[in-house]
């Protein structure tokens, strides 16, 4: 049995151009004029709702259970139960705009020359938009909008859990060499379409997951650890608003049922290790990369842009410290055997990904 916790937290992200940037910097500094909502094109150029301040952190707890049974000495059939919590921090402001709310418009009724949702704050009384008139206007159902606010949120839940078998194909003194295969369950909620920012507690698609485990002592206590598996994404269907190219916010009407196949995926890690006594040292490197997601839609509608941005890697350093206590164990100094593994790890390259910096404590034992 097993058991991981696991916090990370950021306040950056990584663009499609391997540059490191705010998070939240997508609705930083962006001028609510015409491109974003066509309509204010009626009040001439230079028309705007106003500016946008926004920043973003996110922390994050997770938990992994792992559970196996040695079916024989080589085979495992085991269980992977994943647990995550997200907690988004967003500060989103709106200031300095011409355009203020009509205090006559009538949300239940359809848009017409005699009612519009704004006016010009030239005209007298007018005055302009506050940040909440702003949140409001972005969940009119009148405008085809129907967001929910740009706020901070809590989410909390299972993640999608994997069922599958390692086979020690190799061991001896030296070495060992695990093969492993696995089925991951898509359980997970899927993503709100009428939210604007989303914190995923798992992709909710299920998926197939490969690995190769190798492990050799090396010579004065030192050891190499390598793994590398490769994820299979299944295709599955979902409900999402279909941006057009260019598009900032996508209408409700826009909503459909997408066909969905995410891009697959491989993670690489690769440590030295130095032990003594029941203590050992490692330093490793990390990368996942993603490849482009694929979406589809039975009306023909075009969903490149919910394709663009989404080939995604990531590298990161890591450096661990654990702790064996199966010689206490045999010695009846312990009730059970314990391997205690405290780990740092931290983000120094990517793309289309979240800039990480993680702790985690992993708790083993067997029986």
């Amino acid at each position: 049995m097993r058991l991981e916790g696991k916090t990370k937290t950021t306040t950056f992200s990584y663009n499609n151009h391997n540059k490191r940037t705010s998070l939240g910097s997508d609705y930083d500094n962006i001028s609510l004029d015409k491109k974003v909502l066509p309509l204010l094109s009626m009040f001439g150029t230079g028309a705007t709702l106003g500016s946008t301040s926004a920043n973003m952190e996110i922390d994050a707890q997770q938990f992994e259970f792992i559970a196996g049974y040695g079916l024989s000495d080589n085979l495992t059939v085991g269980i992977i139960v994943p647990f995550r919590k997200y907690q988004r921090v967003f500060n989103f402001s709106v200031a300095n705009g011409n355009i203020g709310i009509n205090p006559t418009f009538d949300n239940t009724m359809p848009m017409s020359p005699t009612n519009l949702p704004y006016l010009p704050t030239s005209i007298a009384g007018i005055t302009p938009m506050t940040t909440a008139d702003v949140q409001t206007l972005l969940a009119s159902e009148a405008l085809d909008l129907g967001y929910k606010p740009l706020e901070s949120t809590n989410n909390s839940g299972f993640a999608d859990p994997t069922l599958g078998v390692l086979w020690s194909t190799y061991n001896n003194d030296t070495a060992s060499l695990i093969l492993g295969a696995g089925y991951r369950f898509g359980i997970a909620k899927e993503n709100d379409p009428n939210h604007l920012l989303h914190t995923d507690i798992g992709d909710g698609n299920s998926g197939i997951r490969l690995q190769v485990e190798y492990f050799r002592d090396l010579t004065q206590g030192f050891d190499l650890y390598s793994k590398i598996e490769y994820g299979i994404e299944l295709a599955d269907s979902i409900t999402s608003r279909v941006p057009k190219d260019g598009e900032f916010l996508a209408p409700k009407s826009s909503t459909e049922q997408l066909k969905r196949d995410l891009g697959d995926y491989r993670v690489y890690d690769i440590a030295i290790g130095k032990a003594w006594n029941n203590y050992r040292i490692s330093t490793a490197w990390h990368r996942a990369d993603k490849d482009t997601d694929q979406y589809s839609s039975a009306k023909g509608t075009n969903t490149s842009a919910l394709e663009a941005h989404t080939y995604s890697y990531a590298n990161q350093w890591e450096a661990s410290l654990s702790w064996s206590g199966v010689e206490a164990w045999k010695k009846g100094e312990l009730p059970f055997p314990l391997i205690v593994d405290l780990s740092y790890r931290d983000t120094y390259k990517a793309k289309n990904a979240l800039d990480w910096q993680e702790i985690s404590l992993q708790l083993t034992s067997f029986f």
